[in-house]
């Protein structure tokens, strides 16, 4: 269900399913699908769903504004091994590297900039927002900004029809029906705008669940080849005649292709 990787979310339905599985007097082999926020097929599919709403190129909105899941910053802070990178620069989620290749917001950004890229949308015609934030400000700081902040800054600065979209929900949920297409819908109208276009998760569309179990049999055929790299290796066959073209962490699965 989740694109990106936070411990609020992947990270407890993980420890879950760790913890009942070790109650098992057998215990089943887990292969867990690493973050696929990047993957080309997921971009496609998010693709498609938001291009059937906003049109090309953003034509039938004035903006389109990708809200994520919020989560604590501490959530963001610790997967900073170094403790050098995150925090400590306005920019420092400007791109994924290997610093904040484990950060959540980091993650986000990249979807929305990898889907604003293939929608066409032109800078000024898009922005990122974090909603369901659960505590009060000041008591818990949340990462930033702040979604339903900017349906009012959106709507004050003239934008009459707003299209909203959910990348790290793959299924709509009370976050997406109620928080966007109720409240939001209130907010944004009380702050002047008339139409805020909620575009729905994928859900159990065609083209989605075609592309997720292809992306779960590429994850599998990876991890296949890798146990067998893995199990040459300890048998003395030298890594460099150990199917060169895999590596531990496979590329398949990232959206940029050579």
């Amino acid at each position: 269900m989740f694109p990106h990787y936070a411990s609020g979310t992947t990270g407890s339905c993980l420890a879950g399913a760790y913890r009942t599985a070790a109650e098992l007097y057998c215990t089943p082999f887990i292969s867990v699908l690493p973050p696929f926020y990047g993957h080309r097929l997921y971009v496609a599919a998010m693709k498609k769903q938001i291009l059937e709403t906003i049109g090309e190129r953003g034509k039938n909105v004035e903006h389109t504004l990708f809200s994520f899941h919020g989560v604590p910053e501490e959530q963001c802070s610790r997967t900073d091994i170094s403790k050098n990178f995150c925090n400590k620069s306005p920019n420092c989620c400007s791109m994924v590297k290997t610093d904040n290749r484990n950060c959540y917001r980091a993650q986000c950004f990249e979807t929305a900039r990898l889907l604003a890229y293939e929608l066409g949308l032109e800078d000024g015609r898009w922005s990122i927002g974090f909603q369901s934030r659960l505590t009060l400000r000041g008591t818990i700081e949340w990462i930033k900004p702040y979604t339903d902040e900017a349906f009012m800054e959106l709507a004050k600065k003239g934008v009459k029809k707003l299209a909203v979209v959910a990348p790290s929900f793959t299924a709509d949920c009370v976050e997406t029906l109620e928080e966007l297409g109720i409240t939001g819908q209130e907010e944004f109208r009380e702050a002047g705008g008339e139409e805020l276009v909620v575009i729905p998760c994928l859900n159990s569309v065609d083209h989605w669940v075609k592309n997720l179990a292809q992306i779960i049999r590429e994850h599998i055929a990876d991890n296949a080849r890798h146990l067998e790299c893995k199990g040459r290796q300890l048998h003395g066959v030298p890594a460099e005649f150990c199917l060169p073209q895999v590596a531990c962490h496979s590329q398949s699965n990232t959206y940029r292709e050579t």
